[in-house]
């Protein structure tokens, strides 16, 4: 090192030699990896979790194969047999009957006429025999009691007494259940009364009824 004044810089010397290198250290020796350590023993089960959520709906499956045709089944047994009896009405709207007249009704609310007019006739839905008949007679006035007739007549030309009465009543019953008269489909038939000459006549009289047929 340089000695300096006080009072005033001196020159500079001349540079030292260089010096000697200093020592290289030596690299260091690497070490082995340690072997791995054995498993260690499974822990006890966790507790358990909470439920998931629902996953969504899968694909619908392929139709499956047609199956093989079932055995035939027993035969069932024969069902009973429909009702074939039936009823068919007959009416007459208010009238007085005259003496020694024969009148003609069906089942149309219309008053009784002397002729086989329209209304007159009933006609046979389906083929049977009639077996009974029950028509009530209502008057207003009962007149006498000479014998009064009520027939069904079948495709005007064939007359079948239902009852005859002779009575002095108001309410009057021609009631016949022992009748055995064969019809058709498409036959028809009316109700025929024949009327007495009373000593006094019933006024206001009203027919209505029905005929059975099996």
């Amino acid at each position: 090192m340089p000695l300096f004044r006080k009072s005033g810089a001196g020159a500079i010397g001349p540079q030292g030699e260089q010096g000697e290198a200093g020592y290289t250290p030596i690299k260091g020796v690497d070490y082995f990896d340690g072997e791995n350590g054995l498993l260690g023993a499974d822990g006890p089960p966790g507790a358990k979790g909470d439920k998931g959520d629902t996953g969504s709906a899968g694909s619908n499956g392929a139709d499956g194969a047609q199956g093989p045709q079932g055995a035939k089944g027993d035969t069932g047994d024969n069902g009973i047999d429909g009702v074939s009896n039936y009823t068919l009405s007959v009416q007459a709207l208010t009238s007085s009957p005259a003496d020694g007249a024969t009148v003609y009704f069906g089942n149309m609310p219309k008053a009784p006429s002397t002729t086989l007019a329209v209304g007159g006739k009933v006609y046979i839905p389906k083929a049977g025999t009639i077996k009974a008949a029950d028509i009530y007679c209502y008057s207003g006035t009962a007149g006498t009691g000479e014998s009064w007739s009520l027939y069904i007549r079948k495709n005007n030309s064939e007359d079948t007494l239902i009852a005859t009465l002779s009575v002095a009543d108001k309410e009057r019953r021609f009631y016949n259940a022992e009748l055995n008269i064969p019809v058709n489909q498409g036959d028809y038939i009316t109700i025929k009364s024949v009327q007495p000459a009373w000593s006094t006549n019933p006024l206001t009289t009203i027919y209505g009824g029905y005929i059975y047929i099996e």
